[in-house]
């Protein structure tokens, strides 16, 4: 059924309002609260809205690495509903069981020509009842339709875009999302000419918080582009707070961070970046993250790596020396497979790579973070002595290592020049 034939079977309700099944439900349209009423919709008469704030980074993955989804295409219908159904599986569960026992108690939207506004995911655990054979008919009848409101024909992209968003991420619990989903809508929306002030009434937001969402995504949209995943923000997952921290570290650092080194605003932080979505990409813990970017303080100086110079430079440059050596598969050639899931394929790139880079990222972070706590005690003479004291009682003189490798002699050396020096202030 295409549009035109969607938009003749609902004039069929909306020329006949005794057919209602409610009445007097308000919503804001064009600027106004108005009352509309509601009917029972065959789903046939109805398609689902790919685009939706429920799985939204979930289609436009799926259609950079595959085709462009067509809601009324049936196997892409399908797609669309499996989508939904693994955005929440233990509360589709839920949902599908009070739907089949207790009908439908909460009413959805859709466009006069059948487009499903509000209320995707219960119209896919409908039509889930319904090819469920092994629910006898008389149990499920009822879920042949669909309770929503029929907008009028009036109703331009950008009306129906504010209501979509203020009922799927404004009266919707927020924790029902995934949280990329929320950037995704708040760039939608400002590609629609939306400001942020009414972005954020429409999300139930703050407006701080929707430019925050614009800033962020663009951060995350480099981070896709570095790699060869451009339009894939199914790569993003479970990364978000990084991205937040990185953001914010970055627009400072370009700013100007007084009682910093003369670091290079462009060059520098350009690195920082670079080197910070490598160690995100790795999967890196998000709190040990911050030891990397942590912009500085009169009260704490020596926040990250990128705050001191002698403990960025040597950081910076054994990244690179351990990144450059890497080879791995390009994207286009892993596409070029076709592998049956390209998103686990990607995945599995990903942790290929990592498994290439974790232990050097480790040793490099480990030994500038020993360095930067050196700095961040540089005023306790005492406490630093004791802590070098500490670690030469347990050096095992009795490994090959310690009479084998050269580099050991020339430590000794050092050393040696350290006491040396320090006899010398103390007058021993």
């Amino acid at each position: 059924m295409n549009a035109e034939e969607r938009k003749a079977k609902l004039k069929e309700y909306t020329d006949h309002p005794e057919k209602a099944v409610r009445t007097g439900i308000p919503i804001m349209y064009h600027g106004q609260r108005r009352t509309f009423p509601a009917y029972e919709i065959p789903l046939e008469y109805l398609v689902y809205n790919p685009y939706n704030g429920r799985i939204g980074s979930v289609v436009k993955s799926y259609e950079r690495q595959n085709h462009q989804i067509d809601p009324e295409d049936p196997q892409d219908k399908l797609l669309i509903e499996k989508f939904l159904w693994e955005s929440k599986v233990d509360a589709n569960k839920k949902t599908k069981e009070r739907l089949l026992k207790e009908h439908q108690e909460k009413h959805g939207i859709v466009t006069a020509d059948g487009i499903i506004i509000d209320g995707n995911r219960r119209a896919s655990l409908l039509n889930n009842i319904m090819a469920d054979d092994s629910i006898p008919f008389n149990e499920k009848s009822h879920c042949q339709y669909f309770v929503a409101i029929i907008l009028p024909e009036d109703a331009d992209r950008k009306e129906i875009l504010a209501l979509e968003t203020t009922y799927q991420m404004g009266e919707d619990a927020k924790v029902d999302y995934n949280p990329i989903e929320k950037y995704l809508k708040c760039s939608d929306l400002e590609g629609e000419g939306f400001h942020e002030e009414d972005i954020a009434r429409m999300m139930d937001d703050t407006k701080s918080n929707v430019t925050m969402y614009l800033s962020v995504l663009k951060l995350m949209e480099e981070y896709l582009d570095e790699f060869g995943y451009t339009g894939m923000y199914t790569q993003l997952e479970k990364n978000e707070d990084s991205f937040q921290k990185l953001d914010s570290a970055l627009k400072r650092y370009k700013a100007g961070v007084p009682s910093m080194w003369n670091y290079d605003p462009d060059a520098d932080v350009s690195d920082l970046k670079l080197i910070a979505f490598d160690y995100i990409r790795e999967g890196f813990e998000q709190t040990l993250f911050r030891n990397i970017i942590n912009v500085p303080s009169p009260k704490k100086p020596a926040a990250s790596f990128f705050a001191k110079k002698e403990v960025w430079e040597p950081f910076r440059d054994r990244h690179f020396e351990i990144v450059d050596d890497i080879q791995e598969e390009s994207v286009d050639d892993v596409m070029a497979t076709n592998p049956p899931d390209l998103g686990c394929a990607l995945k599995a790139r990903d942790k290929q790579w990592k498994q290439k880079v974790e232990d050097d990222f480790e040793e490099n972070f480990t030994r500038s973070l020993d360095s930067l706590n050196n700095h961040a005690n540089s005023a306790k003479p005492l406490q630093q002595l004791i802590k070098a004291c500490q670690a030469l009682e347990v050096v095992d003189t009795e490994q090959a290592g310690f009479t084998d490798d050269a580099n050991v002699k020339g430590c000794v050396k050092t050393l040696e020049e350290y006491v040396n020096e320090f006899k010398k202030i103390l007058g021993m």
